[in-house]
């Protein structure tokens, strides 16, 4: 177990449940120069700024973050692991520069991973662990229980 990792949590993972689209949502991505990024890299302050953000947390329990859209193009939550399962994933809202972040909000809405509402938790815990405390976030659960 990495020591990101905690077992309070599921550990289930989500598989891209259109992978007919990856191609297509993975040349998008790279021709508009969309790299998933980690708190703090450079970028990330431009991308969290400029509206919400799509997240997800890797099975290597790495967050990474993408606009999630660049003009009028909605960019898909693949982009941030090339097609490859998550532990969670969702949207957000976040504001912040230089290290001071704050959680608006955020959701595990994802049409490609379809993550259980239950994994959000996972998604909370990995920006709570890179300095954005989620605890006044606006939580928005979506799909089954």
């Amino acid at each position: 177990m990495s020591p990101e990792s905690s077992s309070k949590f599921p550990t289930a993972s989500f598989s891209n449940q259109l992978p007919d689209r990856l191609n297509a949502e993975l040349s998008l991505a790279d021709r508009l120069g969309i790299k998933p990024l980690k708190v703090a890299e450079p970028g990330f302050d431009d991308t969290i700024n400029e509206g919400t953000i799509k997240w997800a947390v890797t099975t290597e329990n790495q967050l990474l973050v993408i606009p999630k859209f660049v003009g009028s193009q909605e960019i898909s939550h693949t982009a941030l692991t090339r097609g490859q399962p998550v532990l969670a994933a969702g949207e957000a809202e976040i504001v912040g520069s230089n290290g001071e972040y704050y959680l608006l909000e955020i959701t595990n809405y994802s049409g490609h991973f379809i993550p259980t509402p239950d994994s959000l938790e996972i998604g909370r815990e990995a920006f709570r662990r890179k300095g954005i405390d989620p605890t006044n976030a606006v939580v928005k659960y979506y799909g089954g229980s």
